[in-house]
């Protein structure tokens, strides 16, 4: 799924969800002892499979300290993405065969956020939203790439650290982005594409 990964980011870039540094995504298999998450520092819209950083899902540390092993490094040369602590974080413990995460910065969704506008209240209003798209609690303005974000994201997303549950599909930081869950690229795509698409929407209304 690398190269699937690929051209989900490539195809963020098109539609200006992130620009050419922006973005990381990752992805676990659950009978592996390792995951395999973007690095940083890479033109995400012309990223290749041999770039992606393979990492252990052991770690060192305990708590705000643990940090992946590196399992082996197939990119010599590149430092795994920034947001390592929220992507290992998710991927410790995984209930389903695949977990893929995906963090961009989507125009009107990060729009809708400045607005005030809390995501989860637009499920009540747009149904085609809720059919197919848990979204959780906004987190507030944090700092990038630091630990305080990550934990802040994967206790809104309803991450239950012991049976590798996720009670919700994506979750919004305030001046920041989103992160989505899913079992595939794009399906974790599809959910940022549709909040995007409803925040469009309610932006264009001049409701807000």
């Amino acid at each position: 799924m690398l190269e699937t990964i690929c051209e989900v980011m490539t195809d963020a870039y098109k539609r200006n969800w992130i620009t050419s540094r922006d973005g990381n995504a990752s992805i676990r298999h659950q009978d592996r002892d390792h995951f395999y998450v973007t690095p940083t520092g890479v033109r995400k819209q012309t990223l290749q499979p041999d770039q992606f950083k393979k990492m252990g899902i052991r770690s060192t540390g305990y708590g705000l300290y643990a940090t992946p092993l590196l399992y082996t490094d197939i990119s010599q040369n590149l430092k795994p993405s920034g947001e390592l602590p929220m992507h290992f974080g998710l991927q410790q413990k995984i209930n389903t065969e695949v977990r893929v995460i995906l963090h961009f910065h989507p125009t009107y969704t990060v729009a809708a956020m400045y607005a005030g506008i809390q995501l989860p209240e637009l499920l009540n209003e747009f149904p085609e939203l809720s059919r197919y798209t848990s979204v959780a609690p906004n987190v507030p303005m944090l700092p990038p790439i630091s630990q305080e974000l990550a934990d802040s994201c994967i206790d809104a997303l309803g991450y239950n650290k012991d049976s590798g549950d996720i009670t919700y599909n994506i979750v919004g930081m305030d001046r920041h982005g989103v992160i989505a869950v899913d079992t595939s690229p794009w399906r974790a795509y599809e959910h940022i594409e549709r909040l995007e698409h409803i925040c469009k929407i309610v932006l264009a209304s001049g409701k807000y």
